[in-house]
C-alpha cells in the first residue's frame, strides 16, 4: 500500500478504538470496520467533506467530527449487516458515508422543500409561533403534523451541525425532540449576521446526534415576530450537516417520494 493510505488506515484504526468506546458508552451496538471499508470510509469521507469543500467553516466541522462520522458507519454495519461501501454502494450494501439527505428525514425532495409540497414560493413559515420542521405531517410523509418520524432500519444518520442554504436566514432557533426528550433550544442567531459576516451560516453542535433503527425525532423552528406580524409568511431553507449510511435500494431512487414506509426502511411517520 501506499504512505498515504496507511496513513489513513493509522488514523481510522485508532479512531474506530475510539468509536468503539463511544458505543459501549452510548449503550449501543456496533461492529468495526475491516480494512478494505476503512478504506472507502476515508476516501468518501475526505472527498465530499474536506478535500472538496471549499468552505472552511464547514470542512473545520466535518474533520472534527470524523471519528462520530466513523462511530455512525460502525453502527450501520452492525444494524444493516452490510459492508460500508462509500458513496455509491454495491447491490444490497451500505451507502456512506453520504451528505445528509432532506428525504432521508421526510422533510420534502430537497431542504429548500421544507413543507414537502414541491413549490419553494410556498416552502414558508408563519413568524412568532413553533413551525414543525421534520414530522410525519409533511406531504412526503402524509401523516399527523407535529407527530415525530421514526428511523427506520436500513438509515443511520450522524448530525454535527445545523445550515441555512437561504440568501437571507430567519430562523432564530432550532428545537430537537429525540425518542420523546426535548432537548435545549438551538440558538442559531444566523437572522442576527449580515451576509459578509455569516457567509458560512452553519451552527455546530457540541455533540453529534445519532439516529438509528427506532430513533424517534421531531425537529421545530422559530422566527421572530420581528420578520412581520404573526401571519406573515417567511422563508428559510435550514439543513442538517453530518453524514448519513443508507442501504443501496433506496439510494436507486431518482423521485424520492416513496421512500417512506416498510419498502425502503428507511424513514417512517409515528
Amino acid at each position: 500500500m501506499s504512505s498515504d493510505i496507511d496513513a489513513m488506515l493509522n488514523d481510522l484504526y485508532s479512531r474506530q478504538d475510539t468509536a468503539r468506546q463511544l458505543a459501549a458508552d452510548l449503550g449501543v451496538t456496533s461492529r468495526d470496520l475491516e480494512e478494505h471499508e476503512l478504506i472507502r470510509f476515508g476516501r468518501a469521507f475526505d472527498r465530499q467533506f474536506v478535500v472538496g469543500n471549499s468552505l472552511v467553516r464547514v470542512t473545520e466541522i466535518y474533520a472534527k467530527h470524523k471519528t462520530e462520522a466513523l462511530l455512525g458507519a460502525m453502527i450501520a454495519k452492525e444494524q444493516m449487516d452490510a459492508e460500508i461501501d462509500g458513496e455509491n454502494p454495491g447491490a444490497n450494501k451500505i451507502g456512506g458515508p453520504i451528505p445528509i439527505q432532506s428525504y432521508f428525514l421526510g422533510v420534502g425532495e430537497a431542504w429548500e422543500d421544507i413543507l414537502g409540497i414541491y413549490a419553494a414560493a410556498q416552502s414558508s413559515w408563519t413568524t412568532g409561533a413553533v413551525q414543525n420542521w421534520i414530522h410525519s405531517g409533511t406531504t412526503m410523509m402524509g401523516g399527523t403534523a407535529g407527530n415525530a418520524i421514526r428511523i427506520g432500519e436500513n438509515h443511520v444518520t450522524v448530525v454535527f451541525g445545523l445550515e441555512s442554504l437561504h440568501a437571507s436566514p430567519k430562523i432564530e432557533g432550532v428545537q430537537f425532540t429525540i425518542d420523546g426528550k426535548t432537548k435545549p433550544t438551538i440558538h442559531t442567531a444566523w437572522a442576527q449576521r449580515t451576509a459578509s459576516e455569516n457567509t458560512d451560516r452553519v451552527k455546530e453542535l457540541d455533540n453529534a446526534y445519532v439516529f438509528m433503527k427506532d430513533t424517534i425525532v421531531r425537529a421545530q423552528v422559530m422566527i421572530s415576530p420581528a420578520f412581520g406580524a404573526a401571519s406573515t409568511l417567511q422563508q428559510d431553507y435550514p439543513a442538517l450537516m453530518g453524514v448519513s449510511f443508507v442501504k443501496e435500494p433506496a439510494l436507486r431512487l431518482l423521485d424520492q417520494i416513496t421512500i417512506s414506509g416498510t419498502r425502503y426502511e428507511v424513514v417512517h411517520t409515528t
